[in-house]
């Protein structure tokens, strides 16, 4: 099917010039650029005019999560998570017998850290989702796509044969209480992505010479950063936005679900860089290593996934389903029978309806 291409100088332009982004939002992503400039400058300071490797820098690369972490307990005036954290500290020094201050410095560092990552990740949400849809309206009825509606059409993997004027959602999602599948559809995303990233990243023959296996177990505090790439996509699932068409739909978050998996196919490099490791280091120093980075981004990501579900998505649902009449004035698409009334014919006064009894009934013998 050949699709008609529409000639107007910039359709989708309403769409993508609906803005969800609120103050709070802008002075969150002031303050990231801000802490992380200031990070990155310390530490590279540390590496370059002290004995610091690369690795013992690592939570300074993730602060900017831990300044907004303390900046959103203060706002949303949580203050008893601050207690909480720090009657856990105590119960693991004394009742449980840690005595690693770097183990407690990390479980506290990423327990703080944890609401400032959901408020990049909330704060990303806003800014793309309108702009996404926008992007795809019109993105297979165009003569011409720009640079934004090729990267979306890329990393959503829209099929080119779709009609893709008809995006819409679930406008009416109301949680009950935290969706544990979602919760684990995330983890399973970030396993496959942070996994191999991590692998990538501390199998590397240039970083393994820097003895990151020994490293103390604060240089996973980076792993903040890897529900940045995941977590984002997470609202076309929950709002299940999708293109409806006569003979078929196509959700966005499948789309994007796709194009993550491929950024992990080359398993071979990983498979080679982790042989490297295992012939310089042996077999179970490796294995630990990628068993505990493996644990640590699982129970990260789980910890994102419940305080974002818990205290972010009602919020920025909310605000998406206020502004989609913006978007979608009246539906697109209308037919008789359809199953939403809002798009069913059917309902409209006036309409015949047919009586199937008229058919009647067709008998075929036993033999």
């Amino acid at each position: 099917m050949r699709l008609r291409r529409s000639k107007e100088p910039n359709p989708g332009r309403k769409a993508q010039e609906i803005d969800l982004v609120r103050g709070v939002d802008k002075f969150v992503i002031l303050l990231f650029a801000v802490s992380l400039i200031v990070s990155l400058a310390v530490a590279g300071v540390m590496t370059a005019l002290r004995d610091f490797k690369f690795y013992d820098v690592m939570p300074l690369v993730a602060a900017p999560f831990f300044v907004i972490g303390v900046f959103w307990y203060v706002t949303s005036k949580r203050w008893y998570f601050f207690l909480a954290i720090a009657a856990l500290l105590v119960a693991l020094y004394f009742g449980a017998g840690v005595r690693n201050f770097v183990v407690l410095f990390f479980i506290g560092f990423v327990l703080v850290g944890t609401p400032g990552v959901v408020a990049v990740v909330e704060v990303l949400q806003r800014l793309i989702f309108y702009k996404v849809l926008g992007a795809v309206e019109y993105m297979n009825v165009k003569e011409r796509l720009n640079m934004t509606e090729r990267v979306v059409g890329f990393l959503f993997n829209v099929p080119h044969d779709l009609d893709s004027r008809n995006v819409t959602m679930d406008y009416n999602l109301k949680r009950a209480s935290i969706p544990w599948k979602e919760v684990l559809e995330t983890m399973y995303m970030g396993f496959m992505i942070g996994t191999f990233l991590w692998i990538y990243m501390t199998m590397n023959p240039s970083f393994m010479d820097a003895g990151i296996l020994e490293s103390p177990v604060y240089v996973f505090s980076i792993v903040l950063y890897i529900p940045v790439l995941v977590m984002p996509w997470s609202i076309f699932r929950s709002l299940n936005v999708r293109i409806e068409t006569k003979y078929r739909e196509f959700t966005l978050y499948s789309g994007i679900k796709e194009t993550l998996k491929r950024m992990v196919i080359p398993i071979f490099a990983a498979f080679l860089f982790v042989l490297t490791a295992v012939n310089k280091n042996g077999l179970v120093t490796v294995m630990s290593f990628i068993v505990l980075s493996v644990v640590i981004n699982m129970v990260i990501i789980l910890l994102m996934s419940v305080y974002y579900y818990r205290f972010f998505e009602a919020g920025i649902v909310d605000d998406i389903v206020s502004r989609w009449k913006e978007f979608r004035p009246v539906p697109l698409l209308v037919t008789v029978g359809a199953k939403d009334p809002a798009t069913n014919l059917g309902n409209l006064p006036g309409t015949p309806v047919r009586d199937l009894a008229d058919y009647g009934t067709m008998e075929f013998p036993d033999d």
